[in-house]
């Protein structure tokens, strides 16, 4: 007979990592969205989705909330690990992908006014936090004595990943903002350069860093496969958010044309092809060796795959070749069979409990 898990035993043990699931699937919602203006039967399916992900955003940010207050001990053990601790930044991160589901699909269903007002909370939110936890997780890691090359790994990128994606609902923000008040769209704005850089640089000197891992020291466990995928995150949403930022900086009068920060993002975007190869090749070589167990980490396949396909519909628009187009329809059709299975294997994960709490050994009870 199955024990009974208590929501405070959900609380305990709850992953600062469950927050990638909204990531995830909000960068699906706006993926299917983009895509339906050829192909209008995914439009509904973008709807469902987006729907979806308001109810995991909400879901979610109870036991998130609730362990800062009642399990603070064990937080603080996960706030203190060298990998554990990059995941606390997924909840922002959630938030900012939410706004801008708002503004690409729920400006149908709501006043444009409440889209512009939660995007302008769920930008300043993530704004705080991705600055707290940014510095925090930096600052931890120099503290410590020593961090073993197994837990040096890509899931190191979220923290830059969230800086980055700031400016995909701020540039938003930005275009709501520019008419009714020039000030406030040039402080979004700024503010979207700012955190740009923070995580453009982060990205690439961790990048060194993380490739000196795997290059001098033993592959890791196929666990840890999914988080090869998160390189994909920084290039997908650097890509889309240069754009954006050229976008919306001419529009508040800061440059007068585009043409230079658009080429550097198609340059960003062309070494995701080069990431998302070798991601490719990494995960062959792990299902060949026996299979990739399914864990929470799962949902780091999505998100970057997401983001790097939407940038690549983005370079599409921009430069209009064809083969963009196919090579996007390509990364669509592996982003959602990933999803789906990444969703039901969650669903069953939680109802029988193994995703909620620690699984013990039979032989050790």
């Amino acid at each position: 007979m199955k024990e009974k898990i208590s929501f405070n035993d959900v609380v305990r043990h709850f992953s600062p990592a469950w927050y990638a699931s909204v990531m995830g699937t909000g960068g699906l919602a706006n993926v299917l969205y983009m895509l339906s203006g050829k192909m209008a039967f995914l439009k509904p399916l973008s709807v469902v989705v987006f729907w979806l992900n308001i109810l995991l955003f909400l879901l979610l940010i109870g036991p998130w909330t609730a362990r800062w207050f009642l399990h603070f001990d064990k937080l603080k053990d996960d706030l203190r690990h060298p990998v554990m601790s990059n995941f606390f930044v997924t909840m922002p991160v959630g938030g900012l992908i939410l706004g801008t589901n708002f503004f690409i699909i729920g400006k149908d269903f709501f006043n444009m006014s409440f889209v512009v007002l939660l995007g302008t909370l769920l930008w300043a939110y993530g704004v705080l936090l991705a600055l707290i936890f940014g510095v925090f997780v930096t600052y931890n890691m120099m503290l410590m004595d020593e961090v073993s090359p197994e837990l040096t790994n890509n899931s190191w990128y979220i923290t830059p990943v969230a800086s980055i994606v700031i400016p995909l609902l701020g540039n938003q923000l930005v275009k709501a903002y520019v008419k009714k008040s020039i000030g406030i769209a040039q402080i979004v704005n700024l503010t979207d350069i700012m955190f740009f850089g923070i995580g453009l640089f982060l990205f690439i000197i961790l990048s060194s860093i993380i490739l000196n891992r795997f290059i001098n020291h033993k592959m890791p466990h196929a666990m840890a496969t999914p988080t090869f995928w998160i390189i994909l995150g920084p290039i997908g949403v650097g890509t889309l958010s240069l754009m954006g930022i050229a976008d919306a900086s001419k529009l508040v009068g800061l440059i007068t044309t585009t043409d230079s920060l658009k080429v550097l993002s198609l340059i960003l975007w062309g070494f995701g092809i080069w990431a998302f190869v070798l991601t490719i090749a990494i995960t062959v070589k792990y299902l060949r060796e026996g299979g990739i167990p399914f864990s929470l980490s799962w949902w780091a396949f999505i998100f970057p795959l997401s983001a790097y396909t939407l940038s690549s519909f983005n370079v599409y628009m921009y430069v209009k070749l064809q083969i963009v187009y196919w090579y996007t329809l390509l990364l669509a059709a592996l982003l959602i069979v990933l999803w789906i299975s990444t969703f039901i294997k969650s669903l069953v994960g939680t109802f029988n409990g193994k995703l909620l709490v620690p699984q013990v050994p039979k032989n050790k009870r």
